[in-house]
């Protein structure tokens, strides 16, 4: 179809361009009169982008012209690629920190390079496209998709949701990296699922607050806004995921919802927030969000509890004790 064609032809482009930038400005590093704020900053201004091109010279363009024009086929090369295009996430994450370096010291000291080759697009045009490719991707798979039916429609739709996430993926790791005075492990917690700012009531108290939910943990930090450069964000408390219940509609607005803990009769005031989102549907996303993933969770309990029956030879006879845990409570630092 038209739209394969645009993608083949497309990639052929792209993979011209990342060899461009890395045959003509890579060597640049290495002169002598390079400014001392970009020695040793090559990974910084280019980020990874030399394994993308790995990658996509190397594999995904082969594999993309094998596809003979068929959509299904399309759908499971961007699939079978998965853990490739991770590394689009990894160069988003470091694209605001080359912007950066190129501003103040790069843009000019790469001029001459770009007057030398006569050409129209400066070298942070080029650091642009890999981030614009993805977008690309994503827009040619749903143009894709809306054309065939079936298991060709779920497959292409599958691939356009995982170049979605990894585009967001990105800029989840770089404010993840902005998360300071953080005595949780971040990267044991599962994937980082959504992250979002809300005005949040607890007790007669109302704060804002960056709120990131993880696969196995709820992680509540402080905002501050640092003048010329990125946001940080100050660690407050943290709750393991398994420990949290959801009530959906707080009030008639449609913008608040309620996380409640568990295990916490003790402190029932202190551990109930109420979450208030600047849209309706970024508090619908969170709600269906939270709900899948404790319903999830239900399921997984209900077979580790049969399988602990089945071992102890209790059988089907759920007669067992269970006693409060405070085990899972991550800190509580006051909020």
């Amino acid at each position: 179809s038209l739209i394969i064609e645009e993608l083949l032809s497309t990639e052929q482009e792209y993979v011209k361009s990342l060899n461009y930038v890395i045959e003509n400005y890579f060597p640049e590093m290495c002169r002598l009169d390079i400014p001392q704020a970009l020695r040793c900053k090559r990974n910084v201004i280019f980020g990874n982008i030399e394994k993308i091109n790995e990658f996509h010279s190397g594999y995904f363009l082969q594999d993309l012209e094998s596809c003979n024009g068929n959509p299904s086929q399309v759908a499971k090369v961007f699939l079978m690629h998965r853990e490739s295009f991770g590394l689009y996430a990894l160069y988003s994450k470091n694209k605001p920190l080359s912007d950066e370096l190129l501003q103040e010291h790069g843009n000019e000291f790469f001029k001459a390079k770009q007057l030398q080759l006569k050409d129209k697009m400066d070298l942070a045009s080029y650091l642009l496209k890999p981030v614009q490719r993805m977008g690309k991707y994503a827009l040619l798979l749903h143009a894709m998709a809306k054309r065939v039916t079936g298991s060709d429609e779920r497959n292409l739709k599958e691939a356009e949701e995982m170049v979605k996430f990894q585009l967001r993926h990105g800029n989840d790791l770089l404010t993840m990296s902005s998360i300071q005075d953080c005595d949780v492990n971040l990267k044991e917690q599962g994937n980082l699922l959504r992250q979002e700012q809300f005005v949040i009531t607890s007790g007669r108290r109302k704060y804002v607050r960056r709120v990131f939910l993880f696969e196995d943990l709820i992680l509540f930090s402080k905002p501050i806004h640092v003048h010329g450069g990125h946001d940080i964000y100050q660690y407050k408390c943290s709750y393991k995921t398994q420990e949290i219940g959801i009530t959906e509609n707080i009030g008639d607005s449609g913008f608040k919802f309620e996380i409640w803990f568990r295990r916490r009769r003790s402190q029932a005031n202190q551990d109930r927030f109420i979450l208030q989102s600047g849209t309706k549907a970024i508090k619908r996303g969170w709600v269906e969000e939270i709900r899948g993933m404790l319903w999830k969770q239900a399921l997984r309990n209900k077979d580790n509890r049969k399988m602990e029956m089945t071992v102890m030879g209790v059988g089907s006879k759920p007669h067992i004790d269970l006693v409060d845990s405070h085990e899972n409570r991550i800190t509580d630092r006051s909020v």
